[in-house]
């Protein structure tokens, strides 16, 4: 009985200690990745984007996916619908909307893309 009532004090203990168990699940939308294994379940692409900035071009790769237009993107960490974009003859993408540099994550910054829309882009 000793050793019941000792797992049922030990449990409510670790229950009210506030301790918080979190999975792993990868790489979230739009954050940088070395390859698609890295980004959780609702990315299927590691995708390398190139910005051509006044003094100096940059690249890096963020988790994605395809999509149709901006509804099928994740909303993104500032809070912002997601942007379904196309650069050239690549497929459509979303990308990581925003209205200035602080809604990037550090190595982004928010870029002008035309037609009223802009995305954090490589910095």
């Amino acid at each position: 009985m000793k050793n019941l009532i000792f797992a049922f004090v030990a449990a409510m203990m670790v229950g009210a200690s506030g301790c918080i168990v979190v999975t792993d699940t990868g790489i979230l939308p739009y954050d940088s990745c070395v390859s698609v294994v890295d980004c959780d379940a609702s990315s299927s692409v590691c995708q390398r984007i190139v910005a051509d900035w006044p003094e100096a071009t940059a690249s890096n790769n963020i988790c994605t996916r395809g999509c149709v237009d901006s509804l099928d993107c994740p909303i993104t960490s500032s809070g912002y619908e997601g942007t379904c974009a196309a650069f050239g003859s690549s497929a459509f993408l979303c990308y990581e909307t925003c209205v200035t540099g602080l809604d990037c994550d550090f190595g982004f910054d928010c870029g002008d893309i035309g037609g009223g829309f802009s995305v954090c882009l490589p910095r």
